[in-house]
């Protein structure tokens, strides 16, 4: 049994609000009889509760006190109009009463008020958790596909063609690794010039010196690598920059090309 990862479950909140599964309420107090842990983070959590209820409570409005004093007073004046006088005598119990109904009206406005406080600060825990969870799966995806990129760079059959820039971008560079057994062709993008809204970057691979299309792509991609469409039996590749969408056959301005 990992005792942290127990506590950082979220039972140890979910048994302090009474949102607990029976089930999961007799195995926490079952646990808490042998670890010593979970109890001091239940007792944590349940002083940071009512520090937070006492942070948060909110004083009533003088104005409150008066209205309900004006209300009983005129309930009291119009049960006396209307009442004989040998039935007063009740009307001080009679009033007693609607103080106590009036300070229990103010208590349960209370108790709601913090009972929605509360669950208002569950919520918000409790997104927060599923934020961090989804956070931790895409993090978990993209090393799990970067450890793939790697594994497929150490291939053997993997041959890496550098392309070189040319005059029309001296600064741009780039890196080609085609599998000699799959086809597969991977692009790596280390610098190329933002193109217009209506232009896209278009690979080419060279075969018999023809030109055959792999595809088009965009700077900003998820991955580092981005898998292009296969080629049988290139022998160097080339980069233009083509209408939006690509060409059938390079138009535009060669930016890049490298042998293998």
């Amino acid at each position: 049994m990992n005792v942290k990862e127990y506590i950082s479950s979220g039972i140890v909140e979910g048994y302090v609000l009474g949102i607990a599964t029976p089930d999961e309420r007799k195995e926490f107090e079952a646990m808490c009889l042998t670890y010593p842990e979970i109890v001091e983070a239940r007792t944590a959590f349940e002083l940071a509760l009512e520090h937070q209820m006492i942070s948060d409570s909110k004083v009533p409005p003088v104005t409150l006190k008066h209205q309900v004093e004006e209300r009983l007073a005129s309930l009291s004046l119009l049960e006396s109009t209307n009442e004989p006088a040998v039935e007063r005598a009740p009307v001080l119990s009679l009033n007693t009463w609607k103080w106590v109904a009036a300070a229990s009206f103010i208590l349960l406005a209370g108790s709601a008020y913090w009972a929605y406080s509360i669950n208002n600060k569950y919520q918000q825990l409790l997104n927060r958790n599923i934020e961090l969870a989804a956070q931790l799966q895409r993090s978990s995806a993209r090393l799990h596909e970067m450890q793939n990129d790697a594994s497929m760079l150490e291939s053997p059959t993997v041959k890496m063609a550098a392309l070189h820039s040319m005059p029309v971008a001296p600064e741009a560079s780039a890196k080609i690794f085609w599998d000699t057994t799959s086809k597969d062709v991977y692009l790596m993008i280390h610098n190329l010039p933002e193109p217009a809204n209506d232009k896209q970057y278009q690979l080419w691979a060279l075969i018999n010196n023809q030109p055959v299309d792999l595809g088009v792509f965009e700077l900003r991609q998820k991955s580092l690598m981005v898998k292009m469409k296969n080629a049988q039996d290139a022998e160097a590749f080339a980069i233009t920059l083509e209408p939006k969408g690509g060409s059938p056959t390079p138009t535009g301005g060669m930016y890049l090309m490298g042998k293998l």
